[in-house]
């Protein structure tokens, strides 16, 4: 494959085979080598030539994107000179919810390695059918005065009729409450979590394993510290090892209101 690639990089009508072939090399490393050391070798000189052909655009042109047919922000002109990533950075309002269909034209330019990747926010991802793990969390007050102790009741349930190890909650806390740590200790203490960590504003809680169909109730402790109106954000569980089927629960909101005097 290494020769193969070599061979096709010298010729532009092998684009396409080029990029499938540098993506299989790239994969095939296990612990820093491709196998005996000629094997490695060859797959190294394919790589550095691949990066050389491709470091910067062989002749001037522009890139346009197109949504449903439709021409999607500017067009973006690039020349010999042009380095690094060409980005469409102005095209969000024509993600609209549903199929879209996406191209990418190109004016001019010379054949060049591409990919498309959308980053996004939601305030409230959609849940995985393949999740085992279901989650509940309600906040006991939305309306607080400055000083007040407030707690969320949080609900873990394994939906399934055999054990899942290593289940995980990562309840969204609204900003202006700060977490109890010395309450969260007490649950560790008490074997009703296994541990526990704050990022930001999530509180992670981690257990070793549910047992079959068990359901959890447990109760974490927060302070409203700052006055405002918040909105945490949206909680979720799953479990450690399959990461990409989350059970999302909508974001919890509180108001604070500023205590007297």
């Amino acid at each position: 494959t290494g020769l193969a690639m070599l061979a096709w990089l010298r010729d532009g009508n092998f684009a396409p085979q080029v990029e499938k072939g540098i993506k299989w090399i790239v994969e095939q490393c296990k612990g820093g080598r491709y196998g005996s050391t000629q094997s490695t070798v060859l797959a190294l000189r394919a790589i550095v030539e691949y990066d050389k052909s491709r470091a910067t655009p062989k002749a001037p042109g522009s890139l346009r994107l197109y949504v449903d047919g439709r021409a999607a922000g500017n067009p973006i002109k690039f020349d010999e000179k042009t380095q690094g990533a060409l980005e469409f950075i102005d095209i969000a309002e024509f993600l609209k919810p549903g199929e879209r269909i996406v191209e990418i034209h190109m004016t001019g330019g010379s054949t060049m390695p591409y990919s498309f990747s959308v980053d996004y926010h939601d305030e409230m991802p959609a849940t995985d059918e393949e999740c085992d793990v279901d989650l509940a969390v309600k906040l006991s007050d939305t309306e607080l005065t400055e000083g007040d102790v407030t707690e969320a009741k949080v609900t873990v349930k394994n939906k399934l009729a055999e054990p899942i190890p290593a289940p995980i909650a990562i309840v969204g806390i609204p900003g202006g409450l700060e977490v109890r740590h010395d309450q969260l200790k007490e649950l560790v203490k008490a074997g009703k979590i296994a541990t526990y960590e704050v990022l930001g504003r999530d509180v992670v809680l981690y257990w070793r394993e549910l047992a079959a169909n068990q359901k959890l109730e447990l109760p974490l402790s927060f302070v409203a510290e700052i006055p405002g109106s918040y909105i945490g954000p949206a909680s979720r569980a799953y479990r450690y090892y399959t990461d990409e089927f989350k059970t999302w629960v909508a974001p919890v909101t509180v108001e604070i209101a500023a205590k007297d005097g």
